[in-house]
């Protein structure tokens, strides 16, 4: 007992001494300057000393923390740690939960000619550099989300090389195409669904001056009427519940390049005297906002639907037909291009077979007489999905009459080149006869129209023969 007595008191003078000698006075005016928070404690883990940056920091005044022990207020801490090891401790980060706040400490054992007297730890505030680091990884993961979408809309997949047929109506408008790609000029392009507008619409993008900027896309029927004037313009900060932030329209997205308005014929009376304003002006005003944004960007929109009729009936407004009605591009539908039905069938036969790993490589002629008698309500798009479907689930390596059963000869367009069809060789027939008469009986002749028919001179011969054909 008397040892351990003589122990405590020569703790207790070891402290004394520190806090009040001249070396002591030194070392607190250190402490006390810095701008670090500083803990001391001795060897059972007692507070002797904090500095005014401890109490600055975590907000404990020295009277809340000096003559506890450090083991019960923060069990398992660096300083716990330390007097347990007598080992140092850097770069730990800890979480003060009393205080609310994230610290980075280091934290060292206090030896005096080799008998271990305590332990000093000092801390930096990292709390605001936490949140600060987490704002920016979150801005920078919000950065990575956008510049992905950006890249999806603005990335121009097409050029008139994919635009596949050979057809006089489809020659017709790819010819316009390219004549107004390198203008500024606004286009209408018209046709069907599945005719192939969007595919018109990158190819004159990436045809024009504007190619190497971004393309934009918006389709006007897939966006409800109370988004579109935003998703158009964008809004300002508070511009309503739930706008944190600015928000860019795809006008802005679109500056320098070209956006394309798809269904353009499904907007609303309202947004359409918006839209007008844009093109007169070459300026949009966000929502919330009071000054207006210059924006330069060329226009093109689509539609499936016949405007003038729209304006007629008070549906589309008249100006703004007239004013995007600056070039129109009327793709025909494919019922009306037989000449590319087998043409497009083969491109789609030999791209769809290398995607799914298939060696599908022809049609049979009850294939294509199939296919050649179907009207094609869906257009370019059915055929495609068509195709597809009849690859995937083929038997052999050449399509069949069979492989396309769910093509019904009851939904053919009932004529073709201007013949009644009764049936799939009677159609077949009636084409053959129908280019025949074009082009002319003669070898030339029917060299064209094996062309034509996308079928070898040899099989045309055989067509021929197999019919009993002759000029009339």
């Amino acid at each position: 007992m008397p040892d351990k007595l003589q122990r405590l008191d020569d703790e207790t003078r070891f402290w004394e001494k520190l806090f009040s000698s001249a070396s002591g006075d030194v070392f607190l005016s250190v402490f006390n300057a810095i701008q670090e928070g500083v803990e001391i404690v001795d060897h059972e883990g007692w507070v002797k000393y904090v500095n005014p940056a401890f109490s600055k920091i975590t907000g404990l005044q020295a009277s809340e923390r000096v003559g506890f022990n450090i083991r019960k207020l923060v069990p398992g801490g660096p300083l716990d740690r330390v007097i347990e090891t007598g080992c140092e401790v850097y770069g730990e980060k800890l979480s003060m939960k009393d205080a609310g706040i994230d610290i980075i400490c280091n934290t060292a054992p206090i030896y005096v000619k080799g008998q271990f007297k305590g332990a000093i730890v000092v801390f930096q505030d990292v709390t605001e550099l936490n949140r600060l680091n987490r704002q920016l990884q979150n801005s920078h993961h919000q950065i990575q989300a956008l510049s992905s979408k950006l890249s999806n809309l603005t990335s121009t997949s097409f050029g008139f090389s994919d635009i596949v047929g050979k057809s006089e109506g489809l020659l017709s408008c790819v010819k316009l195409a390219k004549k107004v790609a390198p203008t500024e000029s606004t286009i209408l392009i018209t046709g069907q669904s599945g005719t192939g507008k969007e595919l018109f619409a990158h190819a004159i993008h990436r045809d024009s001056l504007r190619g190497s900027s971004s393309f934009i896309k918006v389709n006007c029927a897939a966006i409800p009427d109370n988004l579109l004037e935003s998703e158009f313009f964008g809004y300002e900060k508070g511009a309503f519940t739930g706008a944190g932030s600015r928000k860019l329209g795809m006008f802005d997205l679109a500056h320098e390049g070209t956006i394309f308005l798809d269904e353009i014929g499904d907007m609303s009376l309202a947004l359409q005297a918006k839209i007008l304003r844009v093109l007169e002006d070459g300026q949009v005003f966000r929502i919330g906002g009071t000054e207006p944004v210059n924006v330069d960007v060329r226009v093109m929109v689509a539609t499936n639907r016949n405007l003038k009729k729209l304006c007629d009936e008070g549906r589309f407004r008249q100006d703004l037909y007239y004013r995007i009605n600056v070039i129109n591009i009327d793709i025909p539908p494919l019922r009306e291009r037989r000449d590319d039905v087998l043409v497009l069938a083969d491109h789609f036969l030999h791209k769809l077979s290398r995607q799914v790993g298939r060696e599908v490589t022809a049609f049979t002629e009850e294939a294509e007489a199939i296919l050649l008698s179907y009207s094609w309500p869906g257009n370019v798009r059915e055929l495609r999905n068509c195709i597809e479907r009849a690859v995937l689930t083929a038997e052999g390596l050449i399509l069949t009459g069979e492989d396309l059963h769910f093509l019904q000869p009851q939904e053919a367009s009932g004529k073709v080149m201007g013949l009644p069809a009764t049936s799939i060789q009677n159609v077949e027939k009636e084409m053959i006869v129908g280019y025949l008469d074009r082009f002319g009986w003669s070898v030339k002749g029917k060299q064209k129209t094996a062309a034509a028919l996308n079928i070898s001179l040899r099989t045309l011969y055989n067509k021929i023969k197999r019919y009993n054909l002759s000029a009339s």
